[in-house]
C-alpha cells in the first residue's frame, strides 16, 4: 500500500533564510538591479556584476525592512511584485562589521559594492554605525521588485 505524499513548502517567516531571484525597476522602468543577466542584457546593462540570487535571514539586521515584510507568508516556487520605498535602500552597518565587510575604515563619500555588485555610498558615520545609502541618486522613488522565492529555510 502506498501513500501519497504531500509536497511541503516552508513558509518564509521572522527567522527564516530565503533565497530569491529579483529584478527591481524604477517607475520609469528603468533597471535598478536583478539577478538575471538575462534581464540586464534586455535592459542594455553591461557589467562585470555577478548576477546570482540574494539570500536573506528575515529579521536580521541589516534589512530592506518592506522586501522582507513583502515575503512573509510566501513559499518556494511562489512570485510576488514588492514595492519598495527609497528609504529602505538606506541600511545601517554595526561600524566594526562595516570595516570588516569592506576591509577599510569608513568615511562619509565612500563607494562600495556589495556582494550582488550593488552600488553604495556611506553617508553618514558615527561612534558606532555607519549608514549606507544604496540608491543616492534616486532619493525618494520607490522600486517595483519582482521576486520568486527559490527556497527556504
Amino acid at each position: 500500500m502506498s501513500v501519497a505524499r504531500e509536497s511541503y513548502h516552508m513558509e518564509v517567516e521572522p527567522g527564516s533564510r530565503v533565497k530569491i531571484a529579483f529584478t527591481a525597476t524604477y517607475p520609469d522602468g528603468k533597471l535598478f538591479d536583478t539577478s538575471s543577466p538575462e534581464v540586464a542584457s534586455r535592459h542594455g546593462e553591461e557589467t562585470e556584476k555577478r548576477f546570482r540570487p540574494i539570500v536573506l535571514d528575515i529579521g536580521s539586521e541589516p534589512t530592506i525592512e518592506s522586501l522582507e515584510t513583502g515575503l512573509i507568508g510566501m513559499t518556494e516556487g511562489e512570485t510576488k511584485t514588492i514595492q519598495v520605498p527609497h528609504d529602505d535602500l538606506t541600511l545601517t552597518y554595526e561600524r566594526t562589521a562595516f570595516t570588516e565587510m569592506v576591509d577599510q575604515p569608513p568615511e562619509s563619500g565612500l563607494q562600495l559594492h556589495i556582494a550582488t555588485g550593488l552600488l553604495g555610498e556611506v553617508v553618514s558615520v558615527d561612534e558606532d554605525t555607519v549608514t549606507v545609502d544604496f540608491d543616492p541618486e534616486r532619493a525618494g522613488e520607490t522600486l517595483t521588485f519582482e521576486v520568486e522565492v527559490l527556497d527556504v529555510q
